[in-house]
């Protein structure tokens, strides 16, 4: 492709489109959290708040503030502020703690889905396991079934177990999900590591142990970082697993939070505003965590393409 021709200026043209496409909506849902209530909604809006505010965000982290503003209202307290504030009141934490309910988690998914497709991987493919590539079918297999079909035996399984709303179930739960595609990029990495390291490995006396971890993970690691993005946005952005299997408010995750949040007690009314502002807030760790193994993901995802 010459690169002043006019395949060159197509192909820019409609990479920016859809870079554009891609970005406005992010773009919008941060404007609309820094906007004045009577700025937010209206039928003349603008592409940049005219006064920048942090209601919103305020109003989200100072719930137990706003639950004794409300308690105090006979005392002589402005009535249309507590009004306000009193709708959006959510057990009197806001999402403080459903933010570490998330975090909390995200990690441990993310660290024993690294410790069981680490393993796993390991085992179908150094090792010689009997049946391994009959196995390794098997394991990415369930990639082809809807999760949706399964949520009513996995609520009678995880119920029978008592497992049910707790941080402990929702673990085990994202980290089956993330099974077959992690056991499948931990084998692809696994692959493209030299079966001579492990053999002048054990001629020295070492242990499988200390050949994973000493020898293979490091040469593993932007495999074993891709899946660690992976599994962090299964478990961060999960709503329905979430909904079904946690009730109790002390273990509400982030995204049943902002839901609740954002109908702010009725299902005719949405908060947009507070919506926006825990859309932005829920934003923050996927993209920081997205950015520092950015590189590293790249290349896990394309580094199965060269092998021994």
């Amino acid at each position: 492709m010459k690169r002043y021709s006019s395949d060159w200026y197509w192909y820019y043209v409609i990479n920016y489109t859809l870079v554009i496409i891609i970005i406005f909506p992010i773009y919008w849902t941060l404007i609309s959290s820094f906007k004045k209530p009577t700025e937010l909604i209206t039928s003349n809006p603008t592409f940049y708040p005219r006064e920048i505010t942090l209601e919103y965000y305020e109003r989200m982290w100072n719930f137990d503030r706003l639950k004794k503003l409300q308690d105090t209202e006979a005392e002589h307290i402005d009535s249309s502020e507590v009004n306000i504030d009193s709708k959006y009141r959510l057990d009197g934490e806001g999402i403080k703690r459903p933010f570490l309910n998330s975090a909390i988690v995200s990690v441990g998914t993310i660290i024993l889905t690294i410790i069981v497709c680490t393993f796993g991987a390991y085992a179908l493919t150094i090792l010689n396991t009997p049946f391994k590539n009959f196995i390794f079918m098997l394991m990415i297999l369930p990639i082809l079934i809807p999760g949706i079909s399964l949520i009513i035996p996995l609520y009678k399984l995880m119920r029978e177990i008592g497992l049910t709303d707790s941080h402990l179930g929702l673990i085990f739960l994202h980290t089956t999900a993330m099974l077959p595609l992690g056991i499948f990029m931990m084998r692809n990495a696994f692959n493209s590591i030299p079966k001579s390291l492990r053999e002048v490995a054990m001629l020295e006396g070492s242990s499988e142990l200390n050949i994973i971890i000493k020898v293979m993970l490091p040469l593993a690691v932007p495999g074993l970082l891709t899946v660690m993005v992976f599994a962090m946005y299964i478990s961060w952005n999960d709503y329905i697993l979430a909904f079904l299997f946690i009730n109790s408010p002390e273990n509400t995750m982030l995204n049943i939070s902002l839901m609740k949040i954002a109908l702010g007690g009725s299902q005719f009314e949405m908060k947009w505003g507070s919506l926006t502002a825990g859309s932005i807030v829920s934003f923050i760790p996927i993209i920081i965590f997205y950015t520092f193994l950015q590189q590293y993901f790249v290349r896990g995802v394309t580094g199965s393409a060269v092998k021994e």
